[in-house]
């Protein structure tokens, strides 16, 4: 009987620990997502000045950066791949950039 609680208490120390390490690694990626997009944000700060941009927004999930950008807008390639530079440069390398044109009065979906 003792031996049984030992191995009891033994399993439950081992799933707790794993439980408790599953936290810690989870809630530090989330922390690392959400640098990597404040920071990617304050940068395209900077291509908000260049170009006529209707919103910007970054999933992490999806691992996607949705822009939109009205009709008229012509330099959509050259946005994009400015965009994906600064997330190169922010260690966003396998995230996606989706350059969307829309017209005023559309509703935005990110």
């Amino acid at each position: 009987m003792k031996k049984l609680k030992k191995r009891v208490f033994l399993g439950l120390g081992v799933l707790m620990a794993a439980y408790i390490l599953f936290v810690v690694y989870d809630y530090l990626d989330n922390q690392k997502k959400e640098e990597q997009s404040r920071a990617f944000m304050e940068e395209s700060n900077k291509v908000f000045n260049e170009y006529d941009i209707k919103s910007l927004g970054v999933n992490p999930n999806n691992k996607t950066i949705k822009v939109h950008v009205p009709i008229e807008e012509e330099q959509r390639n050259e946005l994009a791949y400015s965009l994906a530079q600064i997330a190169q440069k922010h260690g966003m390398k396998d995230y996606e950039v989706i350059v969307r044109a829309i017209r005023d009065g559309y509703p935005i979906s990110n």
